[in-house]
């Protein structure tokens, strides 16, 4: 059965209705209401006592054998015991995945974009489990934590450093430092609800449970001692624990964790030796529906993928069925954020652990950019679209691999791309595509730009491999496939995958390539220099969906159909100085744009100004009397529209 869709309904963008909003209680149990709740208070305990059992016997063990309970190790890395492994004798650790560095600041793509246009996470709430909780009354994270379970008992003062540190990246407001922008983080706004990583899976469910949209953990288990305990067989295979994220992820869709991807390469070939730094993510590190974090050098001005370095220390993938993972990169070598050692400390780490945050804050803006422009949030499986479609390239071969994943996050054009839906030029939409159905939708581009389609979803939990090395099966248990059509020659263009065999991996060349992708659950096609025509976006599935369905997010970008001449001549617009100070001038075609409609709204989306054009020379607009802030400029005429952002200082 086919659903044809010529035209998705898309959000209008009304400024008049905008206002920067938080995400409050009733706006939480409105997500709540649209999560699997039904045995959530079954599942936090099934999970509790699992965990105390697993705890209390991994400490045992330790004291047995006379090895520590906590601390801190060589790398400066804090550690707890987690588990103990009988058939090996092996007492396994969580630890912290940061090494020391030295002083830079953050500078994640396109973050200022958001921060200049007031998107700074005004009360938005991410979740941060560490091996304890932030320094609370530090100057430029208080009032703002909420510290929701016991986060400091038993936990040591790196613990607290290293979640400071991770805190600061996410939501420091910049205060006590000589540079606000040094420690500025991510979300400066935002609030923080701290744990510390015992029981975090039945913490992570109760959080969803109250409506948390996306949460960070920077820290993982230790990669030679599951080495030890289960064999090389252990790195990039889907385990329980791998599968029960996803179920995490499933009972609650619109909840999104994201995970550091570790730092054990430096220890290759040594750990998993013959394959080169690849295949050493474990656990968390091989689920489909959460978000792996690689981490690369930081990057003074992006041109292309040469632009960007990859650390030396950061886990690559794939899993052993070839997925891409990790799934984005950010900035981890010689971070500056908070420290510990006061009120008004800063200090300075590198690591997976120190990416992981600056993602987990973009999400978290972009959530907040979402709900001002359209009035809702995005489900989980839309983030990691929007991830996916607008990351920029890194790595040896164009389009994703298993060192970078789908490349470097990319704020700023997660938020174009929202901009361009709420001006009907891209398409953001959450379809359910049901067993034996065909979702085609109709497009035309004028040609000459990429135009790009990705799809993701929240995949169920597949079957947990318990032994074997490098087993490919695919993990992926509803296999949704994303297609682009050019329906004037009927030429189809495929999604982009991993080459399925170790030894393409290694060469650069031959990483990726296109085709039937059975592994992943986001497929993204992308046609550079698509020529001008008629495409249809064709979504499908393989087999039988489990449930009878799956709800799938689409971001299209790059189709337009022909512009009138007042779009032509709106777009083509300029106004100056921006920022500016006692007048804006709107430089353009006035042979056509004589009469059409300005109106100029403030942050809140009231309505401050408005005129009509009616001179042969350049428009001015009197600005002197705007308080300092962003406006929007909105011009219309017969039904085309344009919006323009300016800053009045």
């Amino acid at each position: 059965m086919k659903n044809k869709i010529t035209k998705l309904s898309l959000a209008v963008f009304l400024m008049s209705a905008i206002s920067l909003s938080a995400q409050t209680d009733e706006e939480r149990s409105k997500i709540v209401s649209l999560s699997n709740t039904s045995n959530l208070e079954a599942l936090v305990a099934k999970k509790t006592a699992e965990f105390e059992e697993r705890y209390a016997l991994a400490v045992e063990k330790a004291l047995e054998k006379g090895l520590p309970i906590s601390g801190v190790n060589e790398k400066g890395q804090f550690f707890t015991v987690h588990s103990y492994e009988p058939e090996s004798d092996i007492v396994i650790y969580r630890k912290t995945f940061n090494n020391s560095g030295t002083a830079s600041s953050i500078n994640t793509i396109g973050v200022n974009y958001m921060h200049e246009n007031g998107i700074l996470g005004q009360d938005m709430i991410a979740g941060i489990w560490d091996g304890g909780v932030p320094l609370v009354n530090h100057v430029a994270l208080s009032p703002r934590v909420t510290v929701k379970d016991n986060g400091n008992t038993g936990m040591q003062p790196q613990g607290i450093y290293h979640a400071t540190h991770v805190g600061g990246t996410i939501a420091s407001s910049g205060s006590g430092a000589a540079d606000l922008n040094v420690t500025k983080g991510m979300a400066p706004s935002g609030r923080l609800w701290a744990y510390n990583w015992n029981n975090d899976e039945a913490e992570m469910i109760a959080a969803a449970g109250q409506g948390l949209l996306v949460s960070n953990h920077s820290y993982g288990l230790d990669n030679e001692q599951l080495k030890q305990a289960f064999g090389v067989g252990i790195f990039g295979r889907y385990t329980s624990t791998s599968a029960s994220i996803d179920e995490i992820h499933n009972d609650f869709p619109y909840y999104l964790s994201v995970w550091a991807a570790g730092n054990d390469r430096d220890l290759s070939p040594a750990l998993n030796p013959g394959y080169g730094g690849r295949d050493i993510l474990v656990h968390e590190g091989t689920s489909k529906n959460n978000v792996v974090v690689a981490a690369i050098n930081g990057i003074a001005n992006y041109t292309n993928a040469s632009s960007v370095q990859m650390s030396s220390f950061s886990n690559w993938g794939p899993t052993d069925d070839f997925r891409i993972k990790p799934d984005i990169s950010a900035k981890g070598v010689n971070v500056t954020s908070l420290s510990n050692q006061s009120a008004v400390a800063i200090g300075t780490e590198q690591g997976t652990s120190m990416a992981s945050p600056s993602v987990t804050g973009g999400f978290l803006l972009w959530q907040q950019y979402h709900h001002q422009l359209f009035g809702n949030y995005m489900r989980a499986s839309t983030v990691r679209a929007l991830m996916a479609h607008t990351a920029k390239e890194a790595g040896p071969q164009i389009g994703p691999d298993h060192m970078y994943g789908w490349g470097v996050l990319n704020i700023e054009g997660g938020a174009l791309v929202m901009e361009n839906v709420a001006e009907e030029k891209a398409v953001i939409e959450e379809l359910t595509l049901n067993n034996n159905d065909v979702i085609e939708i109709e497009i035309e581009t004028l040609g000459g730009s990429p135009l790009v389609a990705t799809i993701a979803w929240n995949d169920p939990a597949g079957t947990p491999i318990g032994s074997g090395t490098n087993l490919p099966m695919p993990r992926l248990v509803n296999d949704v496939d994303l297609r682009i059509v050019n329906v004037d020659t009927n030429q189809e263009f495929l999604p982009y995958m991993l080459n399925r065999t170790w030894p393409q991996l290694a060469v650069g060349s031959t990483i990726n390539t296109k085709g039937d992708n059975i592994a992943d659950n986001i497929e993204k096609v992308e046609i550079v220099g698509a020529p001008a025509g008629n495409y249809k976006v064709v979504i499908s599935h393989k087999g039988t969906l489990t449930g009878g369905s799956q709800i799938v997010s689409l971001i299209i970008t790059g189709h337009q159909g022909a512009l009138s001449v007042e779009d032509e001549a709106l777009s083509a617009l300029k106004l100056f100085p921006n920022p500016a100070t006692d007048f804006v001038t709107i430089e353009g075609d006035y042979s056509i744009l004589q009469n059409a409609e300005l109106a100029v709204y403030d942050q809140t989306g009231r309505l401050v100004d408005s005129a009509v054009l009616k001179y042969d020379s350049d428009f001015k607009i009197n600005t002197s009397e705007y308080p300092s802030g962003i406006y929007m400029f909105t011009l219309s005429k017969n039904g085309a529209t344009k919006s323009y952002k300016v800053v009045k200082k």
